[in-house]
């Protein structure tokens, strides 16, 4: 074989190599990806149970609610690992917060009274975008004792779920954020009947206590 033929032959192969190589780079994240969706979806049609939570929807990608600029009604910043990292149920109202937004709010309150034992990890917050009135006031004081009332921007919440097909204000639902800010689950009531909200009162509490360890 020729000087020649032998260096075209170590091209042919190297090129083969350099295929390969970037077939990997960018082939395997491409295969993980397709099998990790692929996964999620059997989990939430529940085709496939790996033993985790599997009534909640879950929020994919997950979204960082303590990056928003969280304020209490007297102006003041919150905190939300404080006094120590919790749970949340969230629940975005306007400053009456009736009818519908009234009952996934008592449904929260109630989700989390049945935890028990692990009811001091949850905390309730409710967003509101203009404050409440003195009504609402006067219902958190007596039936919501405990309660994190925060002032936000409807602008900076729909930046929030803008990488999500989410409506945040959408009836009928509330959501769970992680000890360390995420926002990582929903739940949606199909109607606010009692025994509807019975019902999903139950799958909530059973999703928490998997998830609070």
């Amino acid at each position: 074989m020729s000087e020649q033929g032998f260096n075209s032959q170590q091209d042919i192969d190297q090129n083969r190599k350099n295929r390969r190589v970037i077939l990997g780079i960018f082939g395997i994240p491409a295969l993980v990806l397709i099998v990790s969706t692929g996964l999620y979806f059997l989990v939430s049609s529940k085709a496939v149970d790996l033993g985790t939570v599997n009534n909640g929807e879950l929020v994919v990608p997950p979204l960082q609610f303590t990056e928003l600029p969280l304020v209490k009604l007297d102006g003041e910043a919150f905190d939300y690992t404080q006094p120590e990292p919790k749970w949340a149920f969230v629940v975005f109202g306007d400053q009456y917060c009736q009818d519908n937004c009234e009952r996934m709010l008592y449904l929260a309150r109630q989700s989390i009274v049945a935890l028990a034992k692990k009811m001091h990890r949850v905390r309730l917050i409710y967003v509101t975008n203009n404050g409440i009135d003195n009504v609402l006031q006067q219902r958190f004081k007596t039936e919501y004792m405990g309660i994190d009332v925060i002032s936000l921007n409807d602008n900076d919440v729909k930046q929030l779920f803008s990488p999500v097909k989410i409506d945040p204000f959408k009836a009928n639902t509330f959501y769970v954020v992680d000890p360390r800010g995420w926002l990582m689950m929903h739940y949606e009531a199909e109607n606010t009947e009692q025994d509807t909200l019975n019902t999903l009162g139950k799958a909530v509490v059973r999703d928490m206590k998997r998830l609070i360890k």
